[in-house]
């Protein structure tokens, strides 16, 4: 069983490693801005982060087929909340600025925002809540270091890709 795991693990970093990999390519020589995440690079990130959650929580096979389903549906609705967010903030960013604000707009904006950022948390807590029931002391302790320390390493790298210094290292 444990060998069967390890394969599992193996494959999902694999496609993960392929689908991040392509941020970091240049088109026709030129560098390239990083493309929107579509659902399968958000998928991809969704396994490999329940892939390292599995190896660094040391899940048992009952845990992680407990825990991969939900999680899964709740982070695909909040990716898909945090988009929805992310674009309502550019279009309230656009409508101070401009000479006459739209002060309609601009409330319905401000709705919107305060309910996707309650929702976001509601999920939060609801993923919380999930896992305090499936996960022991120790485990819950390490999947709060260890989603703290993922997020930092994404963003980080993110942060490398927007700025053109993580070059794709299948093609360099």
């Amino acid at each position: 069983m444990n060998r069967a795991k390890a394969i599992l693990s193996l494959m999902l970093v694999g496609c993960a490693v392929i689908s991040l990999a392509s941020f970091g390519q240049d088109l026709d020589g030129r560098d390239a801005a990083p493309p929107k995440a579509g659902p399968r690079v958000r998928e991809n990130l969704i396994t490999l982060k329940l892939l390292r959650m599995t190896q660094v929580l040391d899940l048992t096979t009952d845990q992680a087929s407990a825990i991969y389903p939900v999680v899964t549906r709740l982070e695909t609705e909040k990716y898909g909340i945090t988009q929805k967010l992310n674009e309502a903030m550019k279009d309230l960013s656009l409508q101070v600025e401009q000479a006459k604000p739209d002060d309609a707009r601009i409330l319905g904006l401000l709705a919107d925002i305060e309910g996707w950022r309650g929702r976001i948390i509601a999920i939060d807590k609801e993923t919380s809540d999930f896992l305090t029931a499936k996960l022991s002391v120790v485990q819950q302790a390490k999947y709060l270091l260890f989603n703290a320390e993922f997020y930092r390493r994404l963003g980080e790298r993110l942060g490398q890709l927007r700025q053109g210094r993580l070059k794709n290292r299948f093609t360099n």
